[in-house]
């Protein structure tokens, strides 16, 4: 058999191998890329899944963040309002102490009050029993009084227990002057005899007030002034000098026509306003007000408690 005859069916050998063999790799190779594309697709499905889950981690890590943001600002604000209330409860504490502390107080100021009223109702008591004897004493005086004088002189007890007689001013002095007249000497030596000479009126003091009507003395109201303090003092003098009375007793005032006791202006009136009035004042002359202010005291006491 020729060369060129054998080489050929060598040739053809070799290609029928060579058909052969890429044929087998070929399928093999077919097989390889369709199981790579099967695991490309599952990867591409399992990327697809994990993009998914990516994206809802990222979703709920988002919420998860505002969630904890607004978790974050709740405990800020409870964190103030715990601070707050932390304050309050100490200022409620500090009240309380204070509270405690006010009532222990008042509790004893309460018991000085007691104490306090305590006192004062004995003093009032002593008062109003020194005032009751001081006016059952001058009205007694007053009724010998307008036993003794009748109309020359009049007797009257104030609220404070000052005995206050009244002279008839023309029966002292002569019309516009201060000299003492016989008959007004008379009467001063019976009313200090009386009266201001008398034990149950020793530690009284004397009080002369003279007065005259609103007619001006010679056209001058200073006049009226003059010859008010002029009378009194001159029945001041004459009661230290002659009727015996202690000087330390007496004062003398002059008052015009500016306390007058009858305002009509009739002859009468004017009458009535010419006159020189002798007070005599018990030592006590301070009960009267004394008393008032007491009781004023007692009243403010009384309202404190109820408050």
């Amino acid at each position: 058999m020729p060369k060129e005859k054998i080489l050929a069916i060598v040739v053809t050998c070799a290609a029928v191998i060579a058909v052969i063999v890429l044929a087998v790799m070929l399928n093999s190779t077919s097989n390889k890329f369709k199981q790579t594309q099967a695991e490309l697709t599952a990867t591409k499905a399992t990327l697809q899944t994990t993009e998914t889950a990516k994206a809802n981690l990222e979703k709920e890590l988002t919420e998860t963040q505002a969630t904890l943001a607004k978790t974050q600002a709740t405990l800020t604000k409870t964190h103030s309002e715990l601070t707050q209330t932390q304050e309050i409860l100490q200022n409620a504490s500090e009240a309380a102490r204070k509270i405690t502390a006010e009532r222990n107080t008042l509790q004893q100021d309460k018991s000085a009050l007691e104490r306090e009223k305590e006192s004062l109702r004995e003093k009032l008591t002593e008062i109003e029993s020194e005032l009751q004897r001081i006016r059952v004493q001058s009205q007694r005086s007053i009724t010998a009084i307008q036993e003794k004088f009748k109309d020359t002189v009049g007797a009257v007890l104030d609220d404070a227990g000052r005995l206050k007689l009244d002279v008839k001013g023309k029966i002292l002095f002569e019309t516009g002057k201060a000299t003492l007249s016989p008959e007004g000497k008379t009467l001063l030596d019976a009313i200090s005899k009386e009266v201001l000479l008398n034990t149950h009126y020793a530690d009284y003091a004397v009080r002369v007030e003279g007065h005259t009507d609103n007619a001006p003395i010679g056209g001058s109201e200073l006049r009226n002034w003059n010859l008010s303090t002029e009378r009194a003092i001159a029945a001041v003098k004459y009661l230290q000098v002659h009727a015996g009375v202690d000087a330390q007793r007496l004062a003398a005032t002059g008052y015009a026509f500016y306390k007058p006791i009858d305002t009509a202006d009739t002859p009468e009136a004017k009458a009535k306003n010419r006159r020189i009035e002798i007070i005599l004042v018990p030592p006590q002359d301070f009960l009267s007000e004394l008393l008032t202010s007491l009781q004023k005291v007692m009243v403010s006491i009384e309202v404190e408690e109820t408050q």
